[in-house]
């Protein structure tokens, strides 16, 4: 009989085992490839799905509508067949779905991905309903007074979150509001924090309580994991929100991590229990919302493939030993579709040995 010992060694060991290493995706954002050689998976028999739901946990994958276009067979077997949650990579953010006008929505490739989910048995995470990045002209080049910014707010919470009420279990409501260093209110680049000030994270969160009462609502952010003035300051961030009676349920944490040339850049399993657990005791859900751990390419040695290995294994021990961890989101699929090498130039995911060669497509985007 399988315990629940077993089972989590196994998706430690099935997660590991799929983005420890392998090479180069095969897939191009900007050109096809020909697929090479196919080569035997390296993952256990039980789907990285099954392991975790044995575990009570979700495990998911961002994606985009532009991998389900044409002949999508093999890419969209892997995702329903691994994950048992989809996460829009980017076409939930307002640069695609409210990209031409204040009162004009984009809603088929979302909707796509909504349907697909549905199809399959998958959670949805929406992401995200208020980011300092991707947004449109209109309104990135409109000078805004504070009371007509925050009703435009409102109407694009309003409207999205309405749009998949019932259909999204949770929703990224805030994104990296908060500066690298020092901790304090990101406003550059920020419509909402320039114009509204901090006040801007606390209207989303209420007006997507009230669209959608049953959708969890997170704030996400980036670097999180590591002790400093930025963890202390979202600490504060939510504790005040809670204390305010500001409608939160979760911490999203994003887990972009690098492989140092020493093999650093990952933090220890019980570091991140520690921190985890800390968000925990606020009464906050935790989630894992776009892990990828990124390596030098080419040249990463065998210590650093080692270590990378070792990271994604500490992540998922460490979100397996705390309960309030209920969820665990790898941002992408392949190598082919990953963020990482157009913002760390000579990084790679080196993620892609989850899929065998043989199931990897073709693409373009």
């Amino acid at each position: 009989m399988t315990t629940a010992r077993h089972r989590a060694g196994l998706l430690v060991l099935a997660l590991a085992a799929a983005c420890g290493g392998g090479g180069d995706s095969g897939i191009s954002p900007t050109q096809p490839t020909t697929p090479t050689t196919p080569t035997t998976p390296t993952t256990p028999t039980s789907t990285l799905r099954s392991l975790a739901i044995a575990r009570g946990r979700s495990f998911g994958v961002a994606v985009d509508a532009s991998f389900f276009g044409t002949n999508p067979a093999a890419y969209d077997t892997v995702v329903a067949r691994e994950f048992n949650m989809i996460v829009a990579g980017n076409v939930m953010k307002w640069s695609s779905i409210h990209r031409d006008a204040r009162y004009l929505y984009r809603y088929a490739n979302p909707d796509a991905m909504v349907a697909f989910a549905q199809a399959n048995g998958m959670k949805v995470r929406g992401h995200t309903l208020a980011w300092y990045q991707q947004n449109p002209a209109w309104l990135t080049s409109t000078t805004w007074n504070p009371e007509t910014l925050k009703v435009v707010l409102k109407e694009h919470v309003d409207s999205v979150v309405g749009h998949y009420k019932g259909k999204v279990v949770a929703w990224d409501v805030v994104n990296e509001a908060i500066n690298d260093g020092n901790g304090t209110l990101r406003v550059t680049g920020s419509p909402w924090a320039t114009t509204i000030g901090r006040d801007y994270i606390d209207i989303a969160f209420r007006e997507a309580r009230a669209v959608d009462p049953a959708a969890l609502l997170f704030y996400n952010d980036y670097n999180l994991e590591f002790a400093g003035a930025k963890q202390d300051s979202a600490f504060a961030l939510v504790s005040g929100m809670k204390s305010r009676g500001v409608p939160i349920d979760g911490i999203g944490f994003q887990a972009h991590f690098q492989i140092n040339a020493d093999g650093s850049g990952v933090p220890a399993q019980s570091d991140l229990v520690n921190v985890f657990n800390r968000f925990a005791a606020l009464g906050l859900k935790v989630h894992i919302t776009e892990l990828d751990i990124r390596v030098r390419t080419p040249g990463a040695t065998s210590a650093e493939l080692t270590a990378q290995s070792q990271g994604y294994a500490n992540i998922v021990s460490a979100c397996l030993a705390v309960a309030a961890c209920e969820a665990i989101v790898v941002w992408g699929l392949t190598d082919g579709e990953s963020w990482v090498p157009g913002t760390f130039p000579d990084t790679a995911r080196h993620c892609s040995s989850m899929i065998p060669t043989r199931e990897r497509r073709r693409t373009t985007r």
